[in-house]
């Protein structure tokens, strides 16, 4: 209910709230000489205003209407999911009207869902209906039950895999986008966006991304947030290799689809551990961060990530070749308190 309070002029001002289909807010005030009227006159016009203003439309047409509100300041590869997930997934709840659908509804759908795909499927699905339902239904709260979250193994290709690997990739379309990605952990479409400008004697300027929407067609784009933009440290002998291998003023020109897709053939063609995907050759870079004692923060930095949380929850591990190392350090220990 709103509540009113006294101005200088000794007069009362009440303010109405109004929610907006879109799950924005607007608001309107009313001024009068008392302030039982002045916040009777504000809840008269929200009971008037704040009426199921729900449109009487499917999931999947809000859903569309969502994603075309999102287009110009959302990532073309997150629009690409968005619609990856209309075209596959919930075909009971698309054709529903947003009306009609109830949290148990939601409920079955994911339940139904588990039984697929994996958890982290079906948590990006239930966060884009969340979505969808707090634009055009702001008032409709979800509760749901969700998969719980599975901790998949990482692996991390220590120095002399690393080493081996870029050996057999020397002279090869694979060189500069492992080096890249193991040396100085960028991701793919990173690596696609280096420009030669960026390449300096002692640092890669990391500041835009080369990503494929949902129109088939790649997008340069800005990074998904602030710490996105960062400097890689380089050696002038990396500065070199970069800068002689670059075409056109690209040091890698090719999208990032068809360098991991590159990658793939190449790790199957040297019976390289089917673990070892593209992006697991950035998990060396910020493994090795770790072992040389570099700080969380600066090691999120390089990454490119916002916060400590994903060094943490991700990247929190070390080579095979250093767990053994440790562990022959643990047994001499247990050794010494016998003498």
């Amino acid at each position: 209910m709103p509540t009113a309070k006294k101005l200088p002029s000794g007069n009362w001002r009440a303010r109405a709230v109004i929610k907006n289909i879109d799950g924005t807010r607007s608001f309107k005030s009313f001024t009068a000489a008392d302030k039982k009227e002045a916040e009777f006159m504000a809840l008269e016009y929200e009971n008037a205003h704040n009426l199921d203003n729900t449109p009487d439309i499917t999931l999947e047409a809000a859903a569309r209407r969502y994603i075309e509100s999102k287009r110009n300041v959302t990532s073309p590869s997150t629009i690409r999911g968005y619609q990856a997930i209309i075209r596959s997934y919930v075909p009971e709840l698309l054709p529903r009207h947003l009306k009609s659908i109830t949290q148990e509804d939601i409920q079955i759908s994911i339940n139904s869902m588990a039984k697929k795909y994996s958890p982290k499927t079906c948590r990006n699905v239930h966060g884009f209906i969340s979505a969808v339902l707090g634009a055009y239904r702001p008032d409709f709260t979800l509760h749901t039950t969700l998969p719980q979250k599975i901790r998949h193994d990482i692996y991390v290709p220590d120095v002399d895999e690393i080493k081996h690997i870029l050996k057999l990739a020397k002279g090869t379309i694979n060189e500069i986008p492992i080096f890249l990605a193991a040396e100085c952990g960028l991701r793919a479409s990173e690596i696609s966006a280096l420009r030669t400008e960026n390449v300096k004697s002692d640092k890669i300027i990391i500041k835009e991304a080369l990503v494929l929407g949902d129109d088939g067609e790649e997008h340069l784009k800005a990074p998904k947030s602030w710490s996105g933009y960062r400097s890689i440290p380089i050696s002038e002998m990396a500065c070199e290799k970069l800068l002689s291998a670059a075409e056109n003023g690209r040091v890698c020109p090719r999208k990032a689809v068809n360098i991991c897709n590159n990658w793939d053939k190449f790790r199957k063609k040297h019976s390289i551990d089917e673990r070892l995907n593209f992006h697991a050759l950035r998990h060396h870079y910020a493994s090795k961060c770790i072992l040389l004692g570099i700080p969380q923060k600066y090691i999120a930095e390089l990454m490119g990530h916002s916060s400590t949380d994903m060094i943490e929850k991700v990247y929190q591990h070390i080579f095979p070749s250093a767990m053994d190392e440790y562990g022959n350090l643990l047994r001499q220990q247990m050794d010494d308190l016998e003498d």
